[in-house]
């Protein structure tokens, strides 16, 4: 398992990109051949779409995934956070951190994304594919993306996540 790990740790960006697209096309490609229900619909102007919207995704991600690591050297440096006020066994802080990252990032933010009309109006991409498939998951508005990412980052910060 950990051999498992250290391959997909020690992998290239790009080469994480390559493997994304590569399952994401792999599932695309087999649901056109066992779907359940009839596909009446041209398939790659569907995906087009959603697929340029990842691409932007993605970059972003790459972008937040700096900054992520300079926070966290400032979080090591600094002993900023929660979990520096108190000493814990390390499987009660990582369960700690994963709830108060979940609760934030997950449902905090999806939350605010459903009730606030600015918010839900960029997060609106995601709910209006007329036609769900494999590339339906992708499908997000950059700026949506970039307040989930941002109360992530606000999430790790409070938490002093190392």
């Amino acid at each position: 398992m950990e051999a498992f790990l250290n391959f997909f740790e020690t992998m290239p960006i790009w080469m994480k990109a390559g493997w994304v697209f590569f399952v994401l096309a792999l599932f695309w490609i087999l649901e056109g051949y066992y779907s359940s229900i009839n596909l009446k619909y041209k398939k790659w102007k569907h995906a087009k779409t959603n697929l340029i919207l990842l691409a932007f995704v993605m970059v972003i991600n790459a972008v937040f995934g700096i900054a992520t690591a300079a926070i966290f050297i400032w979080l090591n440096d600094s002993q900023f956070g929660l979990l520096h006020f108190f000493q814990a066994p390390i499987w009660v802080e990582l369960l700690l951190s994963l709830l108060v990252l979940d609760f934030i990032a997950q449902y905090g933010v999806h939350y605010l994304l459903h009730k606030v009309p600015a918010m839900w109006r960029l997060h609106i991409v995601h709910h209006s594919d007329k036609h769900v498939d494999a590339t339906t998951g992708t499908r997000h508005h950059p700026f949506d993306f970039i307040i989930r990412e941002t109360f992530a980052l606000i999430a790790v910060v409070i938490m002093g996540m190392p």
